[in-house]
């Protein structure tokens, strides 16, 4: 007796659609959009995946920034249109017209105690600064002010995350990825100085 196949229904246009639509948000899931800005202190460098800012980061050459991102599995793909919002509050926080960053964040890499730092010093307010001693305090690890420092060190997106907002006891200013000339750069646009001490975290 010969079995014959049943005839498979024939998909309509709207399901083609939604199937292409998931094929290719596959493929976004790992591409990463990148460009630059001219900031008040140079090239400033940007990355977003369909997740959000995955990265901020000062003085890079393209080159460097594209292997970065491609040792973290993600596929680089020069920015149009994808970075103009991104772009826009960068420069309106540069003019000192904005004052808190409203972009969804994609860190896609770092320990678990390293976020815990970033999220210490993303509740840092605009204007105000905070030492190493009391974002080790915050997180519950008192005698792990240079742990807390170097994680800050690690910070994938400056300013959006103000570590710049993090100084050393006793009005120093600490140490900054960027450089101390652009940490100095950053609190002048926030009216910060270290010397006036520091504050202390209020509930938002």
């Amino acid at each position: 007796m010969t079995m014959q196949n049943p005839e498979l229904p024939t998909p309509s246009a709207s399901e083609w659609k939604r199937a292409h639509e998931a094929l290719m948000s596959s493929f976004d899931s790992v591409r990463v959009y990148y460009g630059w800005i001219d900031a008040p202190f140079g090239k400033m460098f940007l990355a977003r995946t369909h997740r959000g800012l995955c990265l901020a980061s000062f003085r890079r050459s393209e080159d460097a920034l594209v292997d970065d991102l491609e040792k973290h599995e993600l596929l680089p793909e020069k920015a149009g249109s994808e970075l103009d919002r991104e772009r826009r509050q960068f420069d309106e926080y540069f003019k000192g017209k904005r004052k808190r960053f409203q972009l969804p964040v994609d860190i896609r890499w770092g320990t678990a105690f390293q976020r815990q730092v970033l999220e210490a010093a993303n509740e840092i307010r605009f204007g105000e600064c905070e030492c190493y001693t009391n974002v080790a305090e915050r997180i519950g690890r008192p005698k792990a002010q240079r742990a807390v420092g170097n994680a800050l060190g690690q910070n994938p997106v400056a300013i959006v995350i103000p570590c710049h907002r993090v100084v050393a006891s006793g009005g120093g200013m600490g140490g900054y990825t960027g450089g101390l000339d652009v940490k100095r750069a950053l609190m002048e646009i926030e009216g910060i100085d270290p010397a006036d001490g520091v504050h202390e975290r209020r509930e938002h």
